[in-house]
């Protein structure tokens, strides 16, 4: 057996092999289930309904989807669900995942996002655009989940795809800003603006070690690098642009 709180309330989930009370009357379908029955999980374990309740979906002829809860976890009440009695990291959710890892893991984008990002690029600052992108009028829940969207890869992704028209209009690209970079490592005249744009490039082409000389081609171009010794005598400078 089991033993999950909720709300500080000690919920049981009887094993297979467990020896139940003899009086638990148990529902063979959990999709049934009431708030306050036990019911059979698809692993053969016993569990108790905590939560039932109705949900509308965005699309589809029956936007109206029920959901069962329990201690570990939400489940639709549809024919294809299965429920299991895993404890899940956000029981009150289907997929099981807290909210922000959600948002961070996934990897397409919403239509939500969509306009999100399309009214980013038209330089709407990020928490008016979430406001007008989803459904709250809630600014500084806007804020927290602008910010958490703007760390997310598929945002980066589609950010730089809204913006690549406009670069490429301006003569911007990955070639140039390559070059640009290349051109002030070899002639800044402060050394530690130098090796600023040396670091640089070096992430860029994720070069393991950054303290070593590399003939590296850059934009056609043959680059030596820095000596030891120039190196060694320079602490380690910030980004470009920090």
């Amino acid at each position: 057996m089991r033993v999950y709180k909720v709300n500080s309330i000690k919920h049981k989930v009887y094993e297979p092999d467990d020896e139940m009370p003899s009086d638990l009357l148990v529902l063979k379908n959990w999709r049934y289930g009431q708030v306050g029955e036990w019911v059979m999980a698809d692993d053969d374990c016993v569990i108790q309904i905590l939560r039932r309740g109705k949900m509308l979906r965005r699309m589809g002829k029956d936007r109206s989807r029920e959901y069962v809860g329990t201690c570990t976890g939400t489940f639709p009440t549809t024919d294809t669900t299965k429920m299991d009695t895993s404890r899940r990291d956000d029981i009150y959710s289907f997929g099981g995942k807290k909210a922000k890892e959600r948002i961070s893991t996934k990897t397409n984008l919403s239509s939500c996002e969509e306009k999100f990002v399309a009214l980013l690029a038209a330089k709407v600052p990020p928490e008016e655009a979430y406001l007008q992108a989803y459904p709250t009028n809630n600014r500084k829940y806007a804020m927290e989940q602008s910010g958490t969207l703007l760390k997310t890869e598929r945002v980066k992704t589609a950010m730089k795809e809204e913006l690549r028209p406009i670069l490429e209009e301006l003569g911007i690209d990955d070639k140039s800003i390559l070059k640009n970079i290349y051109d002030v490592s070899r002639n800044a005249e402060k050394e530690d603006v130098r090796l600023r744009a040396l670091f640089k490039l070096s992430d860029i082409l994720d070069l393991e070690d950054k303290n070593s000389t590399k003939v590296t081609q850059i934009t056609g171009a043959l680059f030596q690098g820095f000596s030891n010794k120039e190196i060694d005598n320079v602490k380690r400078p910030k980004e470009i642009g920090e």
